[in-house]
């Protein structure tokens, strides 16, 4: 007897071929049986009309934060995703020697808890580089000592051994922005001497992108790692295209027998902390952007270093948290200047002020021609650069809506790509790159992940007003065999768990 079985759906097995009907039995966590005419089960969902395709597969994930205080991860489970690819841009809460929490102290310990914490859906995650280098060297903004490189290697070939998946970086931010490229390349080839992988947001995502990118295949080439670059994009109008040559640039290097992918979320927003993006790394070394704002002379090179990026007002930043002022979230950058009489810089900066360096905006910076170049990209996986909710304040709608609007925006109405191209960057293409076994097909033997869903009505309701709104058309989502979702509405079900890489 099977403890599921799904009859009559179309299946969509991940792979990129079309779809076939057929019946999956579902037993102990597992796809024991792919057929027609299937019987015999304690519980039947009848799929006719709907598709059944692997569970999604988040390849830019930071629900790796939540997995103690928000073990259940359902804006994950609620679109669709079963398992999630976490510890991305450099930052994970390990290595933290010196944390008041256990758990975070070491990599070992992290996994030892983490492994041992039942999960709305599955986790596997990096390391980051902005942990490693801020557990040796704290916010420093400078080359490391010959002894405290020894110590940041140690620490990668500790969290690899003990389960990350390889080393994650966020060359954006405080204090990885502060490493050259030789330390990243001496901490890759430890990583990849492991078995390894790296990931990357990489320096510059607008003006200097090409170089960005070439920076990163220098690190994937001098280490031999395989490599994936983080939501790939170009921002501001005058970079507009220029993901046509950087997607080059990945297929030169593959042609040599290098490994490189990347990821995309299916938005024209991006979202970050406004301190990333409107002061200079050189302002926040040691945790002194404070120091710097307030001192008239600095603040002015700051303001004349952000009004040299983009002219105009600043009507495509939408603040989403501003820690102790609510009043100000939902709300465009030129609209809080207008209500506090001064200019839409100056409006940045009192929010990064005022909320104690402790707010983060959407920023409205893409075009959706660079958009849908990247979807198409047979290299490109599909992601949410999200965690979860954690408070009510407003949020990016990829948070829980990706997957669906993914589908909905990038295959049903503009037609992108195929439904069956689409389901393969979502299941087996992040699958295959990051090692995950008996995930991302529908297959005999295969771990019972799966989605139930109308490939006609699936859309994402979530948007940048209402971003708590819920996915209409996704029946049903499972995970272990368990079902983690239903009506895109989370069960309570934990059948995740938190996986030590391969």
């Amino acid at each position: 007897m099977f403890d599921l079985l799904i009859k009559n759906g179309c299946v969509i097995d991940g792979s990129g071929n079309e779809g076939y009907t057929a019946d999956i039995g579902i037993k102990d966590g597992k796809i024991s049986k792919i057929g027609s005419s299937l019987s015999d089960a304690k519980r039947v969902i009848d799929a006719s009309g709907l598709v059944i395709t692997p569970g999604f597969i988040d390849s830019h994930s930071h629900s790796d934060n939540a997995i103690f205080s928000h073990p259940e991860v359902k804006e994950k489970c609620e679109q669709g995703i079963t398992t999630a690819v976490g510890g991305q841009c450099g930052s994970t809460s390990f290595p933290s020697p010196a944390s008041e929490d256990e758990r975070l102290r070491t990599a070992e310990s992290y996994f030892n808890a983490a492994e041992s914490t039942p999960q709305g859906s599955n986790l596997i995650t990096f390391v980051g580089h902005g942990a490693i280098r801020r557990a040796v060297m704290q916010h420093e903004n400078r080359r490391p000592t010959p002894d405290e490189l020894e110590k940041m290697k140690e620490l990668v070939r500790e969290a690899v051994r003990h389960g990350a998946i390889g080393l994650s970086f966020g060359l954006i931010y405080v204090p990885g922005t502060y490493a050259e490229t030789d330390e990243l390349i001496e901490l890759a080839k430890v990583c990849a001497e492991e078995g390894g992988m790296l990931s990357a947001h990489i320096r510059n995502e607008a003006n200097k992108l090409i170089e960005a990118v070439e920076e990163f295949i220098t690190i994937v080439k001098a280490s031999g790692a395989r490599g994936v670059i983080s939501h790939h994009k170009s921002c501001y109008e005058q970079n507009y295209g220029k993901v046509k040559k950087t997607l080059e640039m990945i297929d030169a290097a593959n042609s040599e027998g290098y490994d490189i992918y990347c990821d995309v979320y299916p938005y024209l927003a991006s979202s970050t902390s406004l301190s990333a993006r409107f002061i200079p790394k050189e302002y926040m070394a040691n945790r002194k952007t404070l120091e710097n704002l307030a001192n008239p002379e600095t603040r002015e090179k700051i303001r004349q270093s952000f009004k040299n990026v983009k002219a105009g007002r600043i009507d495509w930043v939408l603040v989403n948290y501003c820690a102790g002022h609510p009043e100000y979230q939902g709300k465009y950058v030129c609209e809080i200047a207008d209500e506090m009489g001064c200019d839409d810089v100056e409006a940045a900066l009192r929010i990064i002020e005022l909320s104690n360096v402790n707010a983060t905006a959407c920023y409205f910076s893409m075009c959706e021609d660079d958009v849908k170049t990247v979807i198409s990209y047979p290299r490109a996986m599909i992601c949410t650069d999200s965690s979860v909710v954690r408070s009510s304040s407003s949020y990016h709608p990829r948070l829980r809506a990706s997957f669906p609007r993914a589908i909905r925006r990038f295959v049903r109405e503009l037609k992108v790509v195929s439904l069956p191209e689409m389901i393969r960057k979502m299941t087996s293409l992040p699958a295959s790159v990051y090692n995950l076994g008996a995930k991302g097909l529908i297959k005999e033997g295969y771990d019972a992940d799966i989605c139930v869903f109308d490939a006609e009505k699936i859309c994402d309701m979530a948007d940048f007003v209402h971003p708590e709104r819920h996915t209409v058309g996704l029946n049903y989502v499972i995970a272990g065999g368990e079902i983690i979702a239903e009506d895109a509405v989370y069960t309570g079900a934990k059948p995740g768990k938190v996986i030590r890489a391969r």
